[in-house]
């Protein structure tokens, strides 16, 4: 295993660890609990932190890491629900509406 991020935020932990789940790299987050040491132990080593199970995948989580630091705008299309017909932001995974999963939807953007 290998570590790509380490943080104080732990939103940006978790955030970092589901993008490379949705991307197909299996991740765990280490030292999630460990709050309760600060000041026991140096702070950087209590800081929460993404490790990813295969080493091959590193790169790639590191480039998805960075994107994510960066801010990268998301260029894919909105959805429209195959079920209720309701338009989604790209970003959601599943329908805001009906909760019907996006990857059970087909392609389809709004102009």
């Amino acid at each position: 295993m290998k570590r790509v991020f380490s943080s104080e935020n732990s939103i940006d932990v978790w955030q970092i660890r589901n993008l490379l789940e949705v991307a197909g790299i299996k991740a765990v987050v280490r030292n999630a609990d460990m709050y309760s040491a600060y000041g026991e132990v140096p702070f950087l080593e209590s800081w929460p932190e993404v490790w990813v199970e295969r080493p091959v995948d590193y790169n790639r989580a590191r480039g998805i890491v960075e994107e994510y630091l960066e801010g990268g705008e998301d260029h894919r299309p909105d959805w429209r629900c195959r079920r209720c017909r309701e338009w989604n932001d790209a970003n959601f995974a599943i329908c805001w509406n009906c909760q019907k999963p996006a990857e059970d939807q087909g392609p389809g953007s709004r102009s």
